[in-house]
């Protein structure tokens, strides 16, 4: 006889919850065969020594989509460089938007913590713009007006005790 042991917690515990506001958010879509073009953009003087706040790559089945926020002032600037060099078409901009993370001692041992984020978000009408999500951690973009009623609601669901 086997026995499975799920852990469970009525109010799922946090390290806390935080917030990064004043980000621009880039996505940028590319076929397999023009990634060679975005190569090209992140290899270039405008993007050098630039540091990503949130950055995620995903391989899809027929190219790559590539996310990241970077500070205001950085995001302006390379927003402003891709311009004269791109047409807006060929990636996404958005500003401003923030940045609300948390990290859990239980995340990976337990099912059921995205959706404990997600849902009361969606539920609000709060439109997550990007995620990443690991076995411990999640970070969710969304434009900065909903940073503070994200984090309340957040609070209500998470233990979120520093």
């Amino acid at each position: 006889m086997e026995t499975i042991a799920v852990y469970w917690e009525p109010r799922i515990k946090t390290y806390g919850l935080n917030k990064v506001n004043n980000l621009s958010f880039f996505e940028f879509y590319y076929p397999e065969e023009k990634i060679i073009e975005l190569g090209k953009i992140l290899s270039s003087d405008n993007f050098l020594g630039i540091k990503t706040k949130f950055l995620i790559l995903q391989s899809l089945k027929d190219g790559v989509s590539l996310v990241f926020c970077l500070s205001e002032k950085d995001g302006e600037n390379f927003h402003a460089s891709l311009k004269k060099d791109l047409t807006l078409r060929a990636y996404n901009y958005l500003h401003p938007v923030g940045i609300l993370f948390f990290h859990g001692p239980h995340f990976g041992d337990r099912y059921g913590i995205a959706d404990a984020a997600f849902s009361p978000l969606f539920e609000a009408g709060i439109k997550i713009i990007s995620s990443g999500c690991s076995s411990a951690s999640i970070f969710l973009v969304m434009a900065e007006d909903d940073l503070k009623k994200a984090e309340e609601i957040l609070t209500k669901t998470f233990d979120s005790a520093k």
